[in-house]
């Protein structure tokens, strides 16, 4: 392939895999929710690069083989598995495009990402994400427990969660009575709930 070529197939497939990646629900919902801490924006760009670099310097990449990488970056650096095929589509996606490109079809590229839905781009260091700490992060402080690893407002709060004179109980007495049934998984996994 001609330097001329080359130049312009990295810079049009740079264009698609930053398309790609800004539409990634999942990737953003990672670093919204401060999976990958504080840094989790870069990290998402980082990973963004890297499966650039990867997809330019590797001229028969299987999909099979991309998807592997993906899910051990996401794990990694986010400790998160997506079990909604995004990984699948989106290694099928860039390596289909891959192809598009080094055929010159770049209208018909242009063509299926304008379908994408109107989105702004989120994966640049000049965009700031707002990062949002997990709930019971393990670097929470422990402030509220006495010398035993009690919590010291135990009493006041089985108090709030009597039932009412009327028998109801309420939405935060709900809430508590889960989060008291919920089994934490294993060490080193992180459970998304709803509040």
């Amino acid at each position: 392939m001609a330097t001329a070529q080359q130049t312009e197939f990295q810079k049009n497939f740079r264009v698609i895999v930053e398309k790609i990646f800004n539409h990634w629900q999942d990737l953003r919902l990672a670093v919204e929710h401060g999976m990958g801490g504080r840094n989790g924006q870069q990290v998402a760009i980082e990973i963004m690069d890297y499966t650039y670099q990867y997809c330019v310097g590797n001229e028969n990449i299987t999909q099979g083989e991309l998807q592997e990488v993906l899910e051990e970056l996401m794990d990694q650096e986010f400790n998160t598995l997506c079990d909604d095929n995004s990984i699948p589509e989106i290694c099928r996606n860039l390596l289909r495009y891959k192809q598009l490109a080094l055929q010159d079809q770049y209208p018909l590229i242009e063509t299926e990402l304008s379908k994408l839905p109107a989105g702004k781009e989120w994966l640049r260091p000049d965009v700031k994400i707002t990062y949002t700490p997990i709930e019971g992060d393990s670097s929470s402080s422990d402030e509220d427990m006495d010398e035993d690893g009690e919590d010291e407002d135990m009493e006041e709060e089985d108090q709030e969660d009597a039932p009412t004179s009327s028998g109801r109980v309420t939405r935060s007495q709900a809430r508590k009575q889960k989060a008291e049934e919920f089994v934490e998984p294993e060490d080193g996994w992180t459970t998304v709930r709803r509040k």
